[in-house]
């Protein structure tokens, strides 16, 4: 599934059979505040969780499945690629060449011998124009305990009212498997004059997941405004908060984020000048350097032609340079991509020369 921007993604379309209009164009998502409205929309779609044994679940020949209680919803990528990875098999190998019902037929097969219980999760809108009751989000462990990206956005805002700024979004992407945005704080800076590293505004990265994919993960973030290139923070505490979805104490973490934010505005100043000196640290053999980086960071080298490239086309100076090709290569992939390519590029930078 394609993965698209909140601040310009098209209205989700919902199904005649379930009696809900379409949400109308949501206006452009310029601040926190207007996240939290847009997501707010999003999940007021979503049905109760429905917590039942794997073998309950029935495929139709379209494809979609049936949910008792629920009705017929059709899998988006991400719950597809579940599915498949609950019964054991590998979905476009093995239905390749199959019709609807000789695939309902195996899918069906093996959910009946299926002894797992699944907490599932849906929502009435559907992306395309197919007919259903609805889109079928995840299958997540009983236990998982979701914190929405409204509550997020929340928890944020509460914990960002002694830093100055307006809350503006640099950035945010919404995907089948993940939410993610950058909020900026205070105003963009210059570091070091007219050097090359230009204008720098800092902030914090946001990632949550309530389909299972990922963590609940804060960490402070720095974006360069000439080509729009972001990194985690190249300093060893960048990362402010990670949790997984299971009994989160929303006061907790709120008081324990608004407290690690009172020291961000000074590290994103100390961060700029990491920057800055990055590019005095020498780099001879660029090819080398990157491959070497990839591997410790057990990434596919698949990702190393699109990095020589972006170096290419921006050759900036020393480790500065490399760092900023990782990031620049980044914003060609998806979200869930970009985001650890940038907090590679972070940590490439605050280890020792």
């Amino acid at each position: 599934m394609e993965h698209s921007s909140a601040l310009s993604c098209a209205p989700a379309i919902i199904a005649n059979t379930n009696n809900v209009t379409p949400l109308p164009e949501p206006r452009r998502a310029r601040t926190l505040f207007d996240l939290v409205e847009r997501f707010e929309g999003q999940e007021s779609l979503q049905n109760p969780d429905a917590v039942l044994p794997l073998n309950r679940l029935r495929m139709t020949p379209d494809e979609t499945i049936e949910v008792p209680g629920l009705g017929q919803h059709v899998m988006n990528d991400w719950s597809r690629r579940q599915m498949s990875s609950l019964l054991g098999l590998r979905w476009d190998r093995w239905f390749q060449n199959a019709g609807g019902h000789e695939r309902a037929e195996e899918i069906n097969r093996r959910l009946a011998r299926a002894t797992d219980e699944v907490k599932v999760r849906t929502t009435r809108a559907i992306d395309g124009g197919q007919e259903a009751d609805g889109t079928l989000r995840a299958f997540v462990s009983p236990g998982f305990s979701p914190i929405e990206d409204s509550q997020v956005s929340k928890l944020v805002i509460a914990a960002m009212r002694t830093v100055d700024g307006e809350m503006k979004i640099i950035r945010a992407d919404v995907t089948d498997r993940t939410t993610s945005f950058v909020v900026g704080i205070g105003r963009p800076y210059r570091v070091g004059g007219e050097g090359e590293v230009g204008d720098v505004w800092g902030g914090i990265m946001i990632r949550n997941s309530g389909v299972g994919f990922a963590s609940l993960l804060i960490v402070a973030h720095l974006v360069r405004l000439a080509c729009r290139n972001g990194m985690t923070l190249p300093l060893p505490d960048s990362e402010l908060l990670r949790r997984r979805h299971r009994g989160i104490d929303e006061d907790k973490l709120r008081w324990m984020l608004s407290d690690r934010l009172q020291q961000l505005p000074g590290k994103l100043r100390v961060a700029g000048e990491v920057l800055r000196d990055s590019a005095s640290r020498r780099v001879d053999a660029i090819e080398d350097e990157v491959r070497r980086i990839l591997d410790h960071a057990g990434l596919p080298l698949r990702f190393l032609t699109p990095i020589l490239e972006a170096h290419r086309a921006e050759t900036l100076p020393g480790a500065f340079g490399v760092s900023q090709a990782i990031t620049r290569a980044a914003q060609q992939f998806s979200p869930e991509e970009r985001l650890e390519l940038e907090g590679v590029a972070g940590d490439y930078l605050r280890a020792p020369s």
